[in-house]
């Protein structure tokens, strides 16, 4: 009988193909919301230079916002109108007037959203709103970028000084000839928190050594023992080393068990499962271990390179369970699927793009509003009340390795 698969340890969803089109929505939604105000902006500083300029009797003025709405999506949303005035009297923005009456979430222009990622299906996008606000292209085309832009830096700049992780998750997702670095923190009270991405050609470990310093200059906490799950990239074993020393590295169970398949005949896949899925099932060190090396013994006879892939990884697939890990922490820790599951609702339109050269940072800015409207669904990870546990035994590992270079 064939083995069962692991199962996700990050659910968030029932019904995924609603919810991926709720997350898109909203992603576009708060977009829309970003590139609304910029287009005031836009206007406003055309109308009347830039702030504290000299003006003349007869220039434009700001006079300070009303509250007003646009159109999103067929509902009316609240907007802050910024007002202008000259020589007296109160001008009307041009954009405030072109939303008052169009949606610029139609239905048109959401498809050209949605596959305006590419920069070949970007063009049909500005001349879709070019042509309903009567807006010059450029002028869009800025405000439109502005919007990711902003979602971007925040996200690689909030404070993280407030938390405490047990765990950081760092997985390289590939779309076209470009990478992403993502790292995931979860804290100590089992909540998970995007903590910032780096955008490389591979999975470059100064990429990733970049991506470490920006999270410990925001005030990522260096005196506390954590525990790196990472998809099995030299790159960023190699970074962790370089940054946090010996800290205990969990290799992805799911990235390693693909990597050895891909040697194996398909005769042979079944009973690798099944011997796989039996050795990260154990509760204890020494069982694994066991179990460890008669895999070992059976994939050298199977093929040579399946064993050499399993040695690779230097048995730091059993690290969560060295660790005496409690065994719903232990499912949720075996494996980066929290990154790939946020990565999967926009992967399927990403993935498509094999040229994302039109900008340096499209890619990222992209991501970076796809990861924070999936963050707000983010739920409390499994076992999360067993991270105490975790911590002890982390705390203990680090006395023994301070010990030892003593």
């Amino acid at each position: 009988m064939k083995a069962k698969e692991y199962q996700p340890s990050f659910h968030i969803v029932k019904n995924i193909e609603q919810e991926i089109r709720d997350c898109v929505h909203a992603q576009l939604r708060g977009a829309a919301l970003h590139m609304v105000q910029n287009l005031f902006s836009e206007e406003v500083e055309r109308l009347c230079g830039p702030r504290f300029s000299r003006k003349g009797d007869e220039s434009c003025h700001r006079t300070g916002s009303d509250p007003g709405s646009v159109l999103l999506n067929g509902q009316r949303v609240a907007v802050k109108k910024q007002r202008v005035k000259k020589g007296g009297e109160e001008l009307t923005l041009q954009s405030y007037s072109a939303l008052q009456h169009y949606d610029l979430l139609c239905e048109r222009v959401m498809k050209h959203m949605l596959s305006g990622v590419s920069t070949r299906n970007y063009e049909p996008l500005l001349d879709e709103l070019e042509g309903g606000l009567g807006l010059k292209k450029s002028t869009v085309s800025k405000a439109f970028i502005d919007g990711s832009q902003q979602l971007l830096d925040e996200m690689n700049s909030r404070d993280l000084s407030a938390h405490e992780f047990c765990s950081i998750m760092l997985d390289g997702v590939g779309f076209g000839d470009r990478t992403i670095i993502t790292a995931l923190g979860i804290t100590l009270k089992g909540k998970k928190l995007i903590l910032g991405l780096k955008e490389g050609d591979t999975e470059n470990w100064e990429v990733a050594k970049d991506l470490f310093q920006n999270l410990i200059d925001r005030g990522l906490k260096t005196d506390t023992p954590i525990l790196f799950v990472i998809d099995g990239s030299k790159a960023l074993r190699k970074a962790i080393r370089k940054v946090f020393g010996n800290a205990p590295v969990q290799r992805c169970v799911r990235h390693k068990e693909r990597n050895i398949i891909a040697y194996l005949n398909p005769e042979h896949h079944q009973e690798f499962r099944r011997r796989w899925k039996k050795l990260h099932g154990y509760a204890h060190y020494d069982a694994a271990l066991a179990e460890y090396q008669l895999l070992s013994h059976w994939l050298t006879q199977m093929n040579y390179e399946a064993a050499q892939s399993l040695a690779e990884a230097e048995m730091e697939t059993l690290t969560v369970i060295k660790l005496n890990t409690p065994a719903l922490l232990r499912k949720t820790l075996l494996s980066t699927n929290p990154i790939e599951s946020a990565f999967s609702l926009a992967k399927n339109k990403m993935g498509r793009v094999k040229n994302w050269k039109s900008a340096p940072d499209q890619l990222s800015r992209w991501a970076a509003s796809t990861l924070s409207a999936v963050e707000a669904r983010f739920i409390m990870v499994k076992g999360f009340k067993e991270i105490p546990v975790l911590m002890a035994e982390l705390k203990k590992l680090a006395v023994e390795n301070r010990q030892e270079v003593a």
